[in-house]
């Protein structure tokens, strides 16, 4: 599925067939080294992974990041649980006020 991805001119969009380096179409010469763009963006995906992950490791040596890190974990944890406790919260509530609503009825 990946492999089917398709390079396009940057100057008339035209389909360019892997391994070119001219545009058919226009003529334009086509940035690059000829690689698919499967492999264009596979490189540039692990490359971009490599960067986050040595600016991670800077800013995880400073305590003050680690702080921020740790509270941006909980944020997360928060924002995942407190909706759900929330709605158990208020169906557990509509159902204590419906029991003892209908239990003195009857």
């Amino acid at each position: 599925m990946t492999e089917n991805l398709t390079r396009m001119c940057p100057h008339c969009d035209a389909a360019l067939p892997d391994g070119a380096k001219y545009c058919a179409n226009c003529g334009a010469f086509v940035a690059g080294d000829g690689e698919s763009t499967f492999e264009s963006a596979k490189t540039f995906v692990m490359n971009s992974a490599a960067e986050a992950e040595q600016a991670a490791r800077g800013l995880m040596k400073n305590e003050d990041a680690q702080k921020i890190a740790g509270a941006a974990a909980v944020g997360a944890v928060a924002a995942i649980l407190l909706p759900v406790s929330i709605a158990t919260g208020a169906i557990i509530g509509g159902g204590i006020m419906a029991y003892n609503r209908f239990a003195k009825k009857a």
